[in-house]
């Protein structure tokens, strides 16, 4: 069979280099044993350009040992040449300092009329156009469009999540509810453009007090909510007046008026198994209780 391999790459015309060397994308040959037989030019390119060597990528070496310290890709290959799957796809970021780039690797059996021989087509496609593409739909549907913050449907997402995390790690999850006091009002009185404007103002307050692991989202027309992992009620408790004492200072300035914003803030701390509708519940208690003092307050129960 190795010998057919050899017999097809150097008379077969169904091969052409010069078809090869005119694609964009990187293309190789390997046989049952994993050795490169054939590259294209924007394979040896791209692998030069790329910190690569030819001993490694070019022809002659063992991909097949190359990619051994990516399992995913490894078994793929070997699956293919075991006759267990007839197409391997794999998708992988390739970025580099100044930009942001992702492949899909696409590995198929060589055939030749219709006769399946030992070794593989691999072929490199440049997908960042559409993978850029996919991560802004998909920040279209994860970011509430006013305030760049998430939306409550990611938001119910990662609380899924981070319950099940926390409960797995025996950790301390927080749940903080943010309520703007007087907001009909603030409509009412200088117009919705201006009630936007608030908004917008909140949400770049809180996305200031919140860490990277934290989740900060608007979950209804002037609520906005923040899960902390891995935080207990003191730190909790630190977080919340913080973001209180912050909001305090704030004056959104509205033709010639300014408008003073407050907020009413309720949370809770948690820790071992909990429902995530009970967590909800006493957030919300937690809220009504600030709100019950007066607003502008805090209260952490």
């Amino acid at each position: 069979m190795k010998a057919q391999f050899d017999t097809f790459l150097s008379t077969s015309s169904e091969i052409s280099e010069s078809i090869l060397n005119s694609l964009r994308d990187q293309i190789c040959l390997i046989n049952q044993d994993g050795i490169i037989c054939l590259t294209n030019k924007e394979w040896t390119r791209f692998a030069l350009s790329n910190g690569a060597t030819l001993s490694s990528v070019g022809i002659g070496a063992n991909y097949l040992q190359h990619c051994e310290k990516e399992p995913v890709v490894f078994q793929g290959l070997q699956a293919i040449l075991t006759g267990e799957a007839d197409l391997f796809n794999f998708e992988y970021p390739c970025h580099s300092p100044s930009t942001k780039r992702w492949f899909l690797m696409q590995a198929t059996p060589l055939q030749a009329n219709n006769q399946a021989l030992e070794g593989i087509v691999i072929r490199h496609v440049d997908i960042t156009k559409q993978k850029l593409m996919e991560l802004q739909l998909k920040e279209y549907a994860d970011k509430d469009p006013l305030t760049s913050l998430f939306n409550r449907r990611y938001f119910e997402e990662q609380l899924s999540h981070e319950v099940n995390d926390s409960i797995q790690n025996g950790t301390f999850l927080s749940l903080l509810y943010i309520d703007t006091d007087g907001f009909k009002e603030i409509n009412d009185t200088y117009g919705h453009p201006a009630g936007d404007l608030v908004l917008k103002q909140l949400a770049l307050k809180i996305t200031d007090v919140t860490r990277s692991s934290d989740t900060a989202a608007r979950i209804g027309g002037d609520e906005f909510a923040i899960l902390m992992p891995i935080t207990d009620k003191t730190q909790l408790e630190l977080i919340a007046n913080r973001l209180n004492q912050e909001i305090q200072q704030l004056k959104v300035q509205v033709q010639d008026y300014q408008i003073e914003v407050t907020v009413s803030i309720g949370g809770k701390s948690f820790i071992d198994n909990y429902p995530i509708d009970s967590m909800a519940k006493w957030a919300d208690k937690a809220l009504y209780l600030a709100k019950d003092k007066g607003k502008n307050q805090v209260v952490i129960i």
